[in-house]
Formats: structure tokens, sequence, C-alpha cells
């Protein structure tokens, strides 16, 4: 796909912020790819097949208020509780994506198949930017992916909105599964930006819509229950930049058992109500 400087006409590269001509804004690379006519072509049909089909199950109506729960879903982040404070605490208020981590503050990757082939995963999905996306997860009952730790972090929609698109499911798992390998694009109709989120949810979960079904059902669609199994099938988040800890709406976790995590909790609980953040501690 090919993008030009709404100004002067140039050529944008995928991965410019800015018109490297006359320097006008271009707009975060992630969400230009999720806006462009092809993409959303692609997303239109797939979301009217969708629509065929709840017409011919009988869920039009479920599958119309499946869409518009989504489009006030929450983007999420889940952390352990020492992840949460030295986010909280520590001497920098960002929270950068795992490649900025890897290249700047010394983090070594797993030896797992994930860590090891993340990189061919992620920039087959965002080329030429992929370091630079952060992950969170769709979420409409403000819980997440347990499997990455107990401590919920819910965002600020204005802080993320213009600079975040949002992905069929993990680009590991959707490589795999779509046989996208080294120097192929992936298929088109699976992002969306921010504001569509209900959009690509209805396309891709329509067939788990059933007739009556109420919207309290809608969460466990959204996200599967087995947030703390590594296959849980969700909706991501690809934000732009680094993630601020001002981008911190509220904070949901358990208090712990373990005495010296009970005071390291207490003391993130003050610093984050003192920043104005709402915490509730989850049973």
């Amino acid at each position: 796909m090919v993008y030009f400087c709404e100004k002067c006409r140039t050529e944008l590269r995928p991965n410019e912020r800015a018109c490297s001509a006359c320097g006008r804004d271009a707009g975060f690379p992630n969400v230009r790819a999720a806006n462009s006519p092809e993409e959303r072509a692609a997303l239109d049909g797939r979301f009217k097949e969708a629509q065929a089909s709840a017409v011919a199950k009988g869920t039009t109506i479920e599958l119309d208020a499946f869409v518009r729960e989504v489009s006030r879903s929450r983007a999420v982040m889940n952390r352990s509780l020492g992840a949460l404070s030295n986010w909280i605490e520590g001497p920098t208020p960002l929270f950068c994506s795992f490649h900025r981590q890897v290249e700047i503050m010394g983090r070594t990757p797993n030896e797992t198949n994930y860590d090891q082939q993340r990189v061919a995963a992620e920039a087959a999905i965002n080329p030429f930017c992929y370091a630079e996306i952060g992950y969170a997860a769709l979420s409409l009952d403000e819980t997440g992916l347990a499997l990455y730790g107990p401590y919920t972090v819910i965002l600020k929609d204005l802080t993320i909105e213009d600079r975040s698109s949002v992905f069929e499911e993990n680009p590991f798992e959707f490589n795999q599964k779509h046989h996208v390998i080294a120097g192929q694009s992936p298929p088109l109709g699976y992002r969306a930006p921010w504001a569509e989120r209900g959009r690509l949810a209805g396309a891709k979960l329509q067939r788990k819509l059933e007739r009556g079904m109420q919207p309290i059902a809608f969460p466990a669609v959204l996200m599967e229950e087995r947030r703390e199994e590594p296959d849980c099938d969700y909706i991501e988040v690809h934000i732009y930049g680094s993630v601020s800890r001002l981008c911190i709406e509220k904070v949901i976790g358990p208090k712990p058992a373990n005495r010296a995590e009970v005071a390291l909790w207490r003391r993130t609980v003050r610093t984050l109500e003192k920043a104005g953040v709402v915490v509730e501690e989850a049973p």
C-alpha cells in the first residue's frame, strides 16, 4: 500500500511519522495502514458476510448489540505486581514496547518460540514500525489476560485512541493460522482503527452469537474466559509509541497474601491514588 502526504502529495515511507518534504504530520503508521482503502474495503466485505450470516441465523439484533457494546470496549494491559510497581514508581513514566526494552533497557528475551519468532510475526503485521508498537487487549468487563499478571491496567481512551489500531488476534497465532511466511503480506480485512473496533469484532465473532444472547454474555465472546491460557482468543490493540503511566485510568487486582508483597501493593496503591487513578481490590 502506498501513502501520500495530504498537503504536498509526497509519497510517505510506511514508517514515517512526518512528511520528509514538507514536515506535515503523517499520522501513526499502524493507523494509516488500518485506514487504507484496501484494508477498509476488505473489512467491509467481511462485515457484510457476518451480517448475512446473522440474518440466516436470526441473530441480527444480537450482532447489532454486540457491535455497539464492543464500540465502548476498553484497552487493558495485565501486569505482575513487580512490573506494575516498576512502571508506577520507576525512574521513567513510560512503558516501552518489548523491542525497545530489549534495545534500551537490556531486557532479555525468553527462550520460548514466541520470543524467538516475535520479530518476524510482528514485522509481518506492522512492517517498519513493529518496534514502536505496544500491545493491549480489548475488554468489556475490565479484566484482561491474567496470563501476563493478575493486575489489570485500564487505559484512558483519550490517551491512546488516535494512535491505536485493533487487530484480529495475536500476530504469532494469526500468521500461523493464515500461513503467512517471511516476505508475504498478511491478508486484508483483519485490522481496523480504534473507532471501528466494534465492526472488526462483529466480523470475527458473529459466529459465536446466539439468538436471545444478552449483553451480559458479550465479554466472554470478545475475550475468552480462559484468560490464564496462552491460547486464549482475544482482539489485540496495537498502540504506537510508549504508554505513559499518565495513560492509566484504573487498576484492578488482588491484595497479595505474601507479607512483603502487601507492603509493595500498599505503596503502589498510594502512588496510584495520588495520581488520580482509581484502584479496586479484586476478591
